[in-house]
């Protein structure tokens, strides 16, 4: 479901002579993707070899048994599909944040990379026994990492941080579309050409985090007989609340900006899905420790800091990022692992892991009352994702580039991936619409404009509508059948 979400977001977000190139990619996100994880990113994540009482072998940087699930028991399927979907759903980021301009070559063989190399090792750093920053880490193999190891439970730093970055290293790479930038540097606005359906793909995100989160528990009743339900509600309402807040601030932040900067408030719907979204991603990794308060406090920092971002992406980095997967997932990201370690609440954190490997209480959040410990560890852990990442994609990205396999020539691009590599547009009959709509854009029309408050007057932007709307009926009307 949330495959389907990031798809309908992403084809929403950009321009309709490139839907059909993002509906495929998402599709072979999900497919190569799952060749990558099968052959050699479950190995890695969770292949420890094991001594003759069934306890890892100390490795603490990666797995090293169970290529192609070669002697994975029946009783681990469900945990290999739900971190099968969890490594695609790093590699769909991504997609969104390259989109437009990147060859279908070049998406086969970073889902392949990612899934079965960065993905994998990362995850086991922090989500196995034996890994270096886990905090489950087995006491027969060492002390916790400052004590405490890494709070990182669901994923706001290994799924979405880690995604983020390497769309980041993926669009700097490869550069912007063609036309995202003026001469001077500035950038040019790129409206997608659907907001239905990104609208959809927020809604069927939202959705789908009510099995990322909740689901991530993996259990109703635990192995003493003892019901972790109470565990399994609490990450949902976190997901909620910070979907909830995360939205509603955003969408007030984006109207503030709007008429300070362009005269007019406009209430704006990308605003309000992505910071619903972040919302949610700032609350990921610690769903299950935070209390319903901290969990709505987390999701007003994802609504607050999605259009700074945005704005320093692309206007102090130059980075074209069609859809903000850097500042929605990475930043976001970034945002859930430190967020985790201020606010996690000191009875849920022993409720979710137990006591510590010494007996003892495990650390919780700083602004709960307990020690830095759990802050130090994780805004490393930040250092770490971020090294890691961007070390493995970026030259990833750039041996492509070299070898000619990266970017579509200017000329497919100025034609749209759809039909110069897709076998055709993905609203036969409807090109022409589309394309005139795209020129109208370009040239500056008053339809244009509206949304930025440049227009000189309401009757004026009463008068372009309705010649707007006229000459569109006329289109539609040629296009149907007598």
């Amino acid at each position: 479901m949330m495959q389907l979400g990031f798809a309908l977001l992403t084809i929403g977000s950009v321009r309709a002579k490139s839907a059909k190139s993002v509906a495929l990619k998402n599709i072979m996100d999900a497919a190569f993707g799952g060749v990558g994880y099968f052959f050699f990113g479950w190995a890695f994540a969770y292949g420890d070899k094991l001594d003759a009482d069934g306890n890892s072998i100390n490795n603490a940087f990666i797995g090293t048994n169970n290529f192609a699930m070669s002697t994975t028991e029946e009783s681990k399927y469900n945990t290999f599909l739900f971190q099968y979907v969890f490594a695609i759903s790093t590699a769909t980021i991504v997609s969104g944040a390259v989109a437009e301009r990147v060859k279908f070559i070049a998406y086969a063989l970073y889902a392949f990379f990612l899934t079965a190399w960065v993905y994998p090792v990362l995850t086991h750093w922090v989500w196995t026994t034996s890994g270096w920053a886990s905090p489950t880490r087995l006491a027969s193999l060492g002390p916790l990492f400052i004590g405490s190891g890494v709070y990182d439970t669901v994923g706001s730093g290994a799924v979405h941080m880690m995604g983020g970055v390497a769309g980041l290293a993926g669009a700097w790479v490869a550069g912007p579309r063609r036309g995202r930038f003026d001469a001077n540097g500035k950038p040019v606005t790129m409206p997608g050409h659907n907001a239905v359906l990104y609208m959809s793909g927020v809604l069927l995100l939202w959705f789908g985090f009510y099995g990322f989160n909740p689901g991530t528990m993996g259990q109703l009743i635990a192995a003493d007989g003892t019901s972790f339900s109470g565990v399994v509600a609490r990450c949902a309402i976190s997901t909620t609340m910070g979907g909830c807040f995360g939205g509603t601030v955003g969408i007030i932040v984006q109207l503030i900006y709007s008429k300070l900067c362009h005269g007019q408030a406009i209430w704006d719907l990308t605003a309000a899905g992505n910071c619903a979204l972040t919302g949610m991603i700032v609350i990921t990794s610690g769903c299950a420790t935070l209390e319903p308060w901290a969990a709505a406090l987390g999701g007003v920092v994802g609504g607050l800091i999605v259009l700074p971002s945005s704005l320093f992406v692309s206007h102090v980095l130059k980075i074209d990022d069609p859809v903000d997967a850097f500042v929605v997932h990475g930043i976001g990201g970034a945002a859930g692992v430190i967020w985790y370690a201020l606010m996690a609440h000191k009875e849920f954190v022993t409720e979710l892991y137990g006591a510590a490997p010494d007996g003892g209480q495990r650390h919780w959040g700083w602004w709960q009352g307990d020690y830095p410990n759990v802050l130090g560890a994780n805004v490393i852990w930040c250092l770490v994702i971020f090294g890691w990442t961007f070390a493995m994609m970026a030259p990833f990205f750039y041996v492509l580039k070299l070898c000619g396999l990266l970017r579509i020539s200017p000329e497919e691009e100025e034609l749209g991936a759809d039909i110069s590599k897709h076998g055709g547009s993905a609203y036969p009959g409807m090109e022409n619409m589309y394309n005139e709509h795209e020129a109208s854009v370009k040239n500056g029309s008053t339809f244009a404009k509206m949304g930025n408050g440049h227009t000189d007057s309401h009757a004026d932007k009463i008068s372009s509508l309705e010649a707007e709307l006229t000459a569109l009926t006329n289109r539609v009307n040629k296009m149907s059948p007598a």
